[in-house]
């Protein structure tokens, strides 16, 4: 369920998007789709003609042309949207991130942990540093070990709460702990040495990790605009499909039905 919530969410954020931008391109497009879904309903009233002349759309199959008419309506001007993608993403990313450093609870519970992974180290002095259940707020990384520590674990918390709340996107990217890591210890470098004596703060590690994957998506940008797209038609091809189908049995079902009415009027 989170995968389609997931397709969904992004496809209404280009759509706001496209809707924003270009009014007029998102109307003439919304009239085109009306103009699709009419010849499709067309189609299907057609299409059960072909195998029985007389037949006509039961009530049933008229309300899902309506259903289907109000997706291929949406579709079209959704489909052009998806160039939107990448402000779509920026967009979504800055949410997330705004989540997490909102998020007392995670980010008590990460530092909490980062402080007694660090400290059972035994490479950092904690004598003047205390502890988090106490109201402490700090944690020592001179050493190289702690400071990678300190990036794992931003990193893998990070890539947790994301692969939670955006399966989809997770799937797609494919991201790993291990880059946002290495990039979040390569920052406690260059932050304490131009900050000598200074303690690196537990939101920046977080805000380096949530880049690393905004990085990775804006990667992946075009195989993502592929796969949208051709979600898009399939969706549309499999339930137009289906209720061809269902017209096509009915249509033979009336075929066969009117065949022994005539046939026993003729014994008759």
């Amino acid at each position: 369920m989170n995968y389609i919530i997931n397709f969904f969410s992004i496809l209404s954020g280009t759509t706001q998007l496209l809707i924003s931008h270009n009014r007029m391109s998102f109307a003439i497009l919304l009239l085109s789709g009306l103009l699709l879904a009419s010849l499709l309903w067309m189609l299907c009233a057609f299409f059960g003609r072909l195998f029985y002349k007389a037949y006509r759309l039961s009530i049933g199959q008229h309300i899902l042309c309506g259903l289907l008419a109000i997706l291929v309506i949406l579709t079209v001007p959704t489909y052009a949207s998806i160039v939107y993608l990448q402000p779509s993403f920026a967009e979504i990313i800055r949410q997330w991130h705004k989540s997490l450093v909102d998020d007392g609870v995670w980010q008590n519970k990460l530092f909490k942990s980062k402080f007694n992974e660090i400290k059972k180290m035994g490479l950092e002095d904690f004598s003047t540093y205390q502890d988090p259940a106490k109201g402490g707020t700090k944690i020592p990384v001179s050493h190289t070990e702690s400071k990678l520590k300190w990036g794992q674990m931003d990193a893998e918390a990070t890539i947790e709460n994301f692969n939670t709340n955006f399966p989809l996107l997770s799937k797609i990217i494919g991201a790993k702990e291990n880059v946002s890591a290495d990039t979040v210890s390569q920052d406690i470098n260059n932050y304490l040495k131009a900050n000598p004596g200074s303690d690196y703060l537990n939101t920046r590690g977080i805000k380096l990790a949530v880049d690393s994957v905004y990085n990775e998506l804006k990667l992946q940008i075009p195989h993502i605009i592929f796969v949208a797209r051709l979600s898009l038609v399939l969706l549309v091809v499999i339930c137009y499909t289906l209720l061809l189908i269902w017209i096509g049995y009915s249509s033979l079902r009336k075929i066969r039905i009117y065949s022994a009415h005539t046939t026993s009027s003729t014994h008759s």
